[in-house]
């Protein structure tokens, strides 16, 4: 039960910042930053596998309820993303500041280049932004998410003591 009420709250969360910085630059926040992406990760890390491709699935749907394209493109990624990131995450530790890095790196390219597949292969969609700037995408990411993971450590390691 613990764990649906955080995930509810993850969700509602990064939709309230998505929605907030979509209001203050519509464009900028579709190609620089995917604040889903973001907490599909934190919550796989968290968690685990399973519960990271549930919640993966929630946030690609949520995702696709934005867009105009093809509903399910996200939730597909998301959910694979999420998995991936769950079963990585036990698998090797990436808990230093530097590897929470190279993982959101290395994840959100995964993650783009699933939906780059999904988009342009399964369902013959061209990429409607420009690619140049699109391709920086999991670099913010990651740097944003690194930070949001710190924070959440810091906030947790304060309620332990």
């Amino acid at each position: 039960m613990k764990s649906i009420i955080e995930g509810g709250l993850t969700i509602l969360v990064a939709f309230l910042v998505y929605t907030t910085l979509a209001h203050i630059s519509p464009s900028s926040i579709i190609v620089s930053i995917n604040i889903f992406f973001i907490a599909v990760i934190l919550f796989a890390v968290g968690k685990g596998d399973l519960p990271g491709a549930v919640m993966g699935m929630v946030c690609g749907l949520v995702v696709d309820s934005f867009s105009l394209g093809v509903f399910g493109i996200a939730g597909v990624t998301n959910t694979l993303t999420g998995y991936a990131a769950g079963y990585i995450s036990r698998k090797i530790n990436i808990l230093p500041t530097r590897r929470m890095f190279v993982f959101l790196v290395i994840m959100g390219v995964l993650d783009f280049g699933l939906w780059i597949f999904l988009a342009a292969v399964l369902f013959g969609q061209g990429i409607p932004w420009p690619l140049g700037t699109l391709l920086v995408q999991p670099m913010i990411t990651a740097v944003l998410g690194t930070a949001a993971f710190s924070l959440r450590r810091r906030i947790q390691s304060r309620h332990e003591r």
